[in-house]
């Protein structure tokens, strides 16, 4: 009979499991708070295109190298929360700065250092939740924390950064996004625990999730593992070539109105949001590899038809919905596909190098490609380089092994039926 601390809805796990949603969400409103004010910045501080992705490229290869680094430290102090609590801070003072910013390199210098403090939380918050997660939870606790990104930071931010910027400014837009991850740091002040410090699960958790430099060679011994580098690699390129240029494309392309760009965009997070769940959910059946094809070819259509549909505002946001799948291929190759091809204790090797590299070659190098490339052929460019990036996603996922347990278990099963009796 389960206790009554399991049947509580109110325990630390439940407890957890919001607190890192949302972090995560708030650091993820803060990220992507530019792109949707990118059509209000760039006039005032004269920006091209290459400068735009510049500036989103500057933050992604300092949130890939500091997602890294602060995650090792955490496990050398032996400390979550100690080092989750000065970032959270950090992240939201660099929020306000933000609007403070007056020049170019003034504004790469801010989002640089925004992308060092907001690198490690997505690392620390999955070891925080592992943690306290009961095995049965485990993947839906992930799954949820993740999911944040789509309702808070592509769902809500561009409807509530973009009528700020058309009622007062940009400026006000980002010290108003501050303000969330302002109120994270105390309800973490107060309630996070560290690691390991409540049950005796906590504590066997922390100890197989501590990563030792042997493991990350192990990591890369499994033919999945350098499959799924490579799929994050070009999911990232599709990811922020789209996010960075779809609103400025939607304004100055097909001359939607800041208000509408919005509406769009929101609709691009709540299928975000959406789909980071029924794909996952679709995989446990269906398989991992299978779904993970599926929703990569779909997603492609979502830059495609960005830049080759022009109809009514409520047509684009249908569209925006139904094609906006490729966060459920995140789960998939980012956490799912490895936690299933290695043992459980270099899972979050795993995760850290994926993240790392991915955002690292595909975060930082696609923004600037797509600016450069808009400036010389147009901001149909970047949806273009978006869609390729995903077609080569969907290709690669053709190499995986399937890891799906329910699948691995219905193949074993129709084996032992067709072997003969004797």
């Amino acid at each position: 009979m389960a206790s009554p601390q399991k049947r509580s809805f109110f325990r630390y796990e439940n407890g957890v499991v919001l607190m890192m949603f949302f972090t995560f969400g708030f650091v993820f409103m803060e990220r992507l708070s530019i792109v949707y004010l990118f059509p209000f910045i760039a006039p005032d501080l004269k920006l091209n295109n290459a400068e735009i992705g510049m500036i989103a490229s500057v933050l992604a290869v300092c949130w890939a190298v500091s997602g890294f680094i602060f995650g090792s430290i955490s496990d050398l102090v032996g400390s979550r929360k100690k080092v989750l609590l000065p970032i959270t801070l950090a992240f939201s003072l660099f929020s306000f700065l933000s609007g403070l910013a007056r020049s170019f390199w003034q504004m790469i210098l801010v989002r640089g250092l925004m992308g060092v403090s907001e690198g490690p939380v997505l690392p620390l918050a999955q070891a925080s939740v592992i943690a306290a997660s009961t095995p049965e939870r485990r993947g839906f606790n992930l799954g949820f924390v993740q999911s944040s990104l789509g309702l808070i930071g592509s769902f809500l931010t561009p409807i509530i950064v973009t009528q700020i910027a058309v009622h007062y400014s940009w400026h006000e837009a980002f010290y108003l996004v501050g303000v969330p991850g302002l109120i994270m740091f105390f309800v973490l002040l107060k309630w996070m625990r560290e690691p390991g410090r409540g049950t005796a699960q906590e504590a066997e958790a922390v100890e197989h999730t501590k990563v030792r430099l042997a493991d990350i060679g192990a990591v890369f011994r499994h033919r999945n593992m350098w499959f799924c580098v490579l799929i994050a690699i070009f999911s990232m390129t599709w990811l922020f070539a789209f996010t960075t240029f779809a609103p400025t494309f939607l304004t100055e392309v097909s001359h939607y109105s800041p208000d509408e760009m919005g509406l769009i965009m929101s609709a691009v997070g709540l299928g975000t949001f959406v789909w980071g769940f029924v794909g996952p959910a679709i995989s446990d059946r269906l398989g991992r590899k299978p779904t993970l094809i599926l929703f990569a070819f779909v997603a492609c259509l979502s830059p495609i038809c960005l830049a080759l549909l022009r109809a009514p505002v409520g047509v684009m946001m249908v569209v925006a919905f139904l094609t906006t799948v490729g966060q459920a291929v995140f789960p998939l190759f980012l956490v799912i596909i490895p936690g299933e091809s290695l043992p459980y204790r270099l899972v979050a090797s795993a995760v850290g190098l994926t993240q790392f590299i991915g955002e690292l070659v595909g975060g930082t190098f696609a923004p600037w490609l797509g600016g450069v490339a808009a400036d010389h052929w147009g901001l149909v460019a970047p949806m273009w380089i978006a869609a390729a990036g995903m077609l080569v996603s969907a290709l690669l996922a053709f190499g995986l092994k399937e890891t799906a347990p329910a699948k691995i278990g219905r193949r074993a099963l129709e084996a032992q039926e067709i072997v003969p009796t004797a």
